[in-house]
């Protein structure tokens, strides 16, 4: 099917190819200054304009912000009137000359990425600077960012960081309000008298003693064990006579007398404290 025709009797797809071939020789004339057209050369030209940008961005800001100090506020407002740009600009200069002055690294970015990255902390700027990342954002990826992908990256953080620190405050929020509700409590409860405060430290003494006490018990029991197994082991010995034995043992009799006394003294102490199960009474 033959193409529609335009002016001339030419078809359209042809007259787009003419304009499109004419336009590129309309740009070169007037843009090429007189050099060959070559991707990658004038690509380097662009990143030298950038950083010259970002350099002049810097350079106006420490001036707005020289003028600012000196001069009262409507006559810096029309200087920069006189200089003929807009409030909003002057501000992302003077932000640029704050936070980016004395590292010529941001500079390099351009303006544009400058004015996106003054939104950042006095600290944030210098952790980048320093090599370190925001949001895992370092100064390369920053440098091989578009100005639009910066700003998303930028936007998105300030999103994680607003969540993190509503639940840290949310967190904070919580713990304080326990803490106030517990005060409350204590605040509205009767004071502890002498009396239960003493009721309080015998209680706690009983406690520690108990440990000793079953300590004690447990090693009695074990020794007491050990000694009637070894009385019982020699009276088992082959041939062993009665006069052996009354020989071997006369040197503990002594001592072994003494534990009648000592389970006398040990079946008070218990029918004192528990008198239901013994035959004792309470002095």
């Amino acid at each position: 099917m033959a193409g529609k025709k335009g002016a001339a009797g030419k078809s359209l797809e042809i007259v787009a190819v003419e304009k499109m071939a004419m336009d590129i020789r309309t740009v070169e004339e007037l843009y090429s200054d007189g050099m060959p057209y070559e991707l990658e050369r004038i690509e380097n030209e662009i990143r030298f304009y950038q950083e010259q940008a970002g350099t002049s961005l810097i350079e106006m800001g420490k001036r707005f912000i020289r003028i600012k100090k000196h001069e009262e506020h409507g006559r810096f407002l029309k200087t920069i009137e006189n200089v003929n740009m807009s409030l909003r600009s002057v501000d992302y200069a003077m932000a640029a000359a704050l936070k980016f002055s004395n590292s010529q690294t941001f500079a390099n970015l351009g303006a544009s990425k400058m004015i996106a990255l003054s939104v950042l902390d006095d600290d944030d700027v210098q952790k980048i600077a320093a090599g370190g990342d925001i949001g895992g954002m370092k100064l390369d990826d920053i440098d091989r960012m578009s100005v639009r992908e910066l700003r998303e990256h930028l936007r998105k953080e300030r999103e994680s960081r607003k969540h993190d620190r509503e639940v840290q405050e949310k967190a904070i929020a919580q713990k304080e309000a326990k803490i106030n509700e517990l005060d409350g409590q204590l605040r509205y409860l009767p004071p502890i008298s002498e009396e239960e405060k003493a009721e309080k430290a015998i209680e706690t003494r009983l406690k520690e003693l108990r440990k000793d006490l079953f300590t004690n018990i447990q090693l009695a029991r074990l020794y007491f064990g050990k000694t009637l197994e070894t009385i019982e082991t020699a009276t088992r010995l082959d041939g062993v006579t009665f006069p052996q034995l009354e020989k071997w043992a006369r040197e503990e009799y002594e001592e072994l007398a003494g534990f009648n006394e000592l389970f006398e003294q040990l079946d008070d102490a218990l029918n004192y404290i528990n008198p239901d199960k013994g035959d004792g009474e309470r002095s």
